[in-house]
Parts: structure tokens; C-alpha cells; sequence
């Protein structure tokens, strides 16, 4: 009886393990053909049984821009160096910089001797998750690296650019985005890099005619729709911002970002109970981002609800301590309180950052930092 079972166990494991195969084979031939929602079908049907099935659902989804499932179906792909690399890049698109910065380094060790694009891009992403974190000098070594390691990859040039754009070369940032959209036109990257240094520097008509040539090329970038969305409102134009956004979020209803937006324009509007609601939905998808967590603060000290503010405040600098902004935001909120030592407590840890503005108070009043 034991033998007859494991040989129909052995017979059932072969049968699923054929049919996984033939569902693999025909996601590989829709994708190929550009069948992206059929092939997505038949390599769903393929996962519980076949780790490249995993795999190529995983690159898939990443190339339809949902990062979120992408990442979760590449940690159960396998630990290949292709795997790595494209885990890496959806972690970073997340913003969870340190898994990105360990499945980056694994993409890098396993990497192929010759696969030299493979071993660019996992050097690319982590360039950038180091640039993020503040520290250019890595940032700069492994961007130049990268470079150095495939000259054609356009992933490189555009962190590359980002890198610029961090130290404040704006001119240098936009330079290499651009090379980075002649060297691949249909690049959504860079077209998106583009887009959101021009939303930051407060130059939202350059954003919205970068961003919709991007969209010429891809109509269905969530990237690019976001961003519009970002530069229609600091345009002003808050009924185009939120038909943008509302259409991100209904092709990815866990893009976090397009939250964040939409609380920024009721926050606008005065309309603060619906600014916090989408700051909330934000932090229920991502609850170790911190930015949700600083917009709450703001709306709250509006809202002149100051012990709200600080209580958000404090769960933003507990995710990101190098914050020096929120902690002078904290402080003004404690001198609002009338509690002296917290204030200074908040500017002194801003000052020591390298706030200038913190730096400022502490010296006037011979405080050491």
C-alpha cells in the first residue's frame, strides 16, 4: 500500500511538473508576441511547481511597472544571479534600499563572467540605492563601475544622471537623461528621471511636456502618469492631477505615491480629513516609508492638533534618523507647545545633520552641536 502511494505521488509530481513545462512554454510565446495578460495567465498557472514560471512572472510584472507583486514573486523565483538583479530593481522601485542594496551585491557575486549588461545593471541599482541613502562616494564608485562594465547600458546612465541631480548638477542630470533617451527612445526611466527633477526644481510645464512625450512611447507607464499627476498639481491644475493619479491607481491600486499625491491636493484644497485618509492608505501599503508618516504631520499641524503632528513626526525620523527637516519641523512644533528643552533637544539633532537653519538657532543662543 505505501509503494502504491508513493509511485502515484512520484506519477502526480511528473504530471504537474509537464503540465508546469507546457504552461511555461506557452507564457514565454504570448510574452514574446506581446501577449502580456495571456502570458501572465499561463505562468500564474505554472508558480506552485515551477521556480522559472516564478521567475519570468516576476520580470514580467516588473515590466508592466507592478513592483510590489514583481518583488514578491522573485524572492520565490531562486537565488540566480537574473533573479537577484531584477529583484534588486523593483526592491529600489519600493524604496526598501537595503534589500535592494543585498540583492544587488548577491546579482553582482553571482553575475556571470560575461554577462557584463546583467552585472551593470545590479551595479547600477546599487549605485542608486547608495546615492539614496546619502553616501555618493559608493554611489560614484559603483555607478562608474557600472559604466565601465557595459558602456551601452542605459539603466547606468540613468543613475548616473540621478547621482548628478543629487549633488546638484542639474545641467549635467539632464544631459545624461537625455543620452539615456537617445540611446533607448522607449526608455520609461529616464523620460520619468527627466519628468521628476523638473517636478523638484518647481518646473512643471518642463515635467508635463517631457512626460507625455514618454507616454507617446508608452501609454500605459504608471511612471509617467504618476509623475503628470505630480506636475498637474504643482501647476495648479488639480482636476488633471487627479485623473492622472486616480488612472495609476487604477492600473496599481498599491502604487503608494499616487496616494501621497491625491492627500497633497485635498491638503491644497484646505480638505484635511481627506488629505490624512489618503496619507493613511499610503501607510497601509507601505508602513516603513516615512514620507506618508511626514505628510500626516504636516495636515495635523495645520489642523493646529500639534501632539498628532509630533507623533507622526517621530514615526518619519524613526524610519529615516539623517532627516534633519522633520526634526526642525518637530521642534517649531514644541515651541508652539511651550516646551523649551524638546525644542532645542530637535534643533541640536538637526544641526548636527548639517541643517543650516538648525545650526543657525543653536549658534544665536551659544548652544553646542
Amino acid at each position: 500500500m505505501i509503494r502504491q502511494l508513493a509511485i502515484l505521488c512520484s506519477f502526480l509530481s511528473l504530471t504537474l511538473a509537464v503540465s508546469a513545462q507546457g504552461n511555461l512554454t506557452k507564457g514565454l510565446a504570448a510574452e514574446e508576441k506581446g501577449l502580456y495578460d495571456l502570458a501572465e495567465s499561463y505562468y500564474r498557472k505554472a508558480v506552485d511547481t515551477s521556480a522559472q514560471a516564478r521567475l519570468h512572472l516576476g520580470m514580467l510584472l516588473e515590466k508592466q511597472e507592478h513592483f510590489s507583486e514583481a518583488a514578491q514573486w522573485l524572492v520565490k523565483a531562486d537565488s540566480s544571479a537574473l533573479a537577484m538583479t531584477h529583484l534588486a530593481v523593483c526592491q529600489a522601485e519600493c524604496r526598501d534600499w537595503e534589500a535592494a542594496k543585498r540583492s544587488a551585491e548577491k546579482a553582482i557575486e553571482q553575475a556571470a563572467e560575461g554577462d557584463k549588461a546583467q552585472k551593470a545593471s545590479a551595479m547600477a541599482t546599487l549605485a542608486l540605492a547608495y546615492c539614496v541613502d546619502g553616501e555618493l562616494t559608493n554611489a560614484i564608485t559603483w555607478a562608474h563601475q557600472a559604466q565601465e562594465q557595459d558602456s551601452k547600458s542605459v539603466r547606468a546612465l540613468n543613475v548616473a544622471g540621478i547621482i548628478q541631480f543629487y549633488r546638484g548638477n542639474d545641467e549635467e542630470a539632464t544631459k545624461t537623461f537625455r543620452k539615456a533617451v537617445q540611446a533607448d527612445p522607449k526608455n520609461i526611466d529616464a523620460y520619468f528621471n527627466l519628468g521628476s527633477m523638473y517636478c523638484y526644481r518647481n518646473m512643471p510645464n518642463l515635467a508635463i511636456t517631457t512626460l507625455k512625450k514618454g507616454l507617446k512611447e508608452e501609454q500605459n507607464s504608471i511612471k509617467l502618469l504618476y509623475c503628470l499627476g505630480w506636475a498637474y498639481l504643482l501647476k495648479g491644475e488639480s482636476q488633471n492631477a487627479i485623473e492622472s493619479l486616480q488612472r495609476v491607481i487604477t492600473k496599481d491600486s498599491t502604487y503608494v505615491d499616487a496616494y501621497n499625491r491625491l492627500g497633497d491636493i485635498y491638503f491644497e484644497r484646505g480638505e484635511y480629513n481627506q488629505a490624512l485618509a489618503q496619507y493613511r492608505k499610503a501607510i497601509k501599503l507601505a508602513p516603513k516609508q516615512s514620507e506618508a508618516y511626514k505628510l500626516m504631520g504636516r495636515t495635523y499641524a495645520e489642523m493646529e492638533e500639534y501632539g498628532k503632528a509630533i507623533s507622526q513626526y517621530q514615526k518619519a525620523v524613526e524610519l529615516n534618523k539623517k532627516d534633519a527637516e522633520t526634526y526642525c519641523h518637530i521642534a517649531e512644533l514644541y515651541a508652539k507647545k511651550k516646551q523649551p528643552k524638546r525644542e532645542q533637544a530637535n534643533y541640536k539633532r538637526a544641526a548636527k545633520l548639517g541643517h543650516a537653519g538648525a545650526q543657525k538657532w543653536c549658534t544665536q543662543r551659544g548652544i553646542a552641536f
